[in-house]
């Protein structure tokens, strides 16, 4: 999915301290700005294009080339940051958790 696209997605429910899980696809054309914004468009319910842009709430240059260093390590790693008043994991194997808003 791209940030191009119109569409809203439907909201998912998830409980209070279960968090919605998608895999991104290091190996294939999704970013990683893309695949981050398009999970929180997916807990939210609200369109990609309503959504603030990464970059207003981190360095997605900083981001990347973080996430691109965790590729490389033999322990698991992960980063954990806010965008848009949820809670948002990037792990290594490219599972991004977007924990529900506070």
């Amino acid at each position: 999915m791209s940030k191009t696209e119109t569409h809203t997605a439907d909201a998912v429910e998830y409980e209070s301290e279960t968090p919605l899980r998608v895999q991104a696809d290091w190996s294939g054309t999704e970013t990683l700005d893309s695949a981050i914004t398009c999970a929180i468009s997916r807990a939210t319910g609200v369109s990609v294009r309503e959504l603030a842009p990464l970059y207003e709430y981190m360095d997605p240059d900083a981001l990347h080339e973080f996430v691109a260093s965790m590729r490389d390590r033999e322990t698991e790693t992960s980063i954990t940051f806010q965008y848009e008043g949820h809670d948002v994991t990037v792990r290594e194997d490219g599972e991004i958790l977007v924990w529900p808003a506070r």
